[in-house]
């Protein structure tokens, strides 16, 4: 009926059996804990609230200054001012609004091709054309027409 070579190799089969499943049991709980793990933190990152120019301390610099150092160096003002709140004082050159209705205001810095361009947070902003101001915002780069401020408040 039964033999001890077949009795042996069905022992082995059912630990094996047993060994493979418990292997898998492990793999798919770790699994689990790291897509939680992940869900979270996505949902946490999603839900957090934006960071406010007027909670951060910002780089005092002025308008015409910032334009030298994105013309000098853009890599080395990217890194300097890049994605952080900048605080820039210059003269109101242009007032406009951008595609999406929110006003956008240009500082004077002494070239003609290249401005700051500081699009206010706030529409009810009055702002008035060659007046000195002092505009906190964060600092998006240099692009084609000068160096962009978004998320600006008006000090």
């Amino acid at each position: 009926m039964f033999s001890i070579a077949s009795s042996s190799s069905f022992l082995f089969y059912i630990c094996l059996y047993n060994t493979v499943n418990y292997v898998v049991k492990k793999i798919l709980i770790f699994a689990l804990i790291a897509i939680a793990i992940g869900v979270g933190t996505g949902i946490y990152l999603w839900n957090m609230p934006p960071k406010k120019v007027e909670n951060m301390k910002g780089i005092t610099i002025t308008a015409a200054d910032l334009a030298k150092e994105y013309s000098a160096n853009e890599k080395a003002a990217d890194t300097k001012y890049l994605n952080k709140a900048i605080e820039v004082s210059g003269t109101i050159n242009e007032i406009d609004k951008n595609q999406d209705g929110g006003i956008m205001i240009v500082l004077e810095t002494g070239d003609p091709t290249a401005g700051i361009q500081c699009t206010l947070r706030d529409n009810g902003a009055n702002p008035v054309k060659g007046r000195n101001i002092v505009i906190k915002g964060f600092c998006s780069g240099n692009g084609i027409t000068g160096v962009s401020l978004t998320q600006c408040v008006i000090k």
